[in-house]
């Protein structure tokens, strides 16, 4: 796992192709350590993750997410959990605020 810092925000990195449960409990951890008001997860390694991730990721208030995988982005909106969790396209977005992922149903009329 690689942390970013600096005054506004920390970014954690998991290094793991799969989010499993001992992940999720050490990037919990890691995040409930720090008292940055901004903090994400570059989720740019991970291929897959599973359900004890996403439960964890939801019990935390301030945590963004970005660079993820179209299995996981999927997944995520499949639950509707792009309404829960911010989700960014890449760093710059998240640092910035802008352009966050928002699940958007539309239909063609005929």
């Amino acid at each position: 796992m690689e942390i970013k810092s600096t005054e506004k925000y920390n970014i954690i990195t998991p290094l793991s192709p799969k989010l499993s449960e001992r992940e999720s409990l050490r990037i919990k951890k890691e995040i409930l350590s720090e008292k940055k008001a901004k903090i994400a997860l570059d989720m740019s390694y991970v291929k897959d993750c599973t359900m004890d991730f996403i439960k964890q990721v939801l019990t935390i208030k301030n945590v963004s997410l970005f660079n993820i995988h179209s299995d996981i982005f999927a997944m995520l909106l499949s639950m509707n959990l792009d309404k829960s969790l911010k989700l960014y396209v890449s760093e710059i977005d998240f640092i910035e605020e802008k352009h966050q992922l928002i699940n958007r149903q539309f239909s063609l009329i005929k």
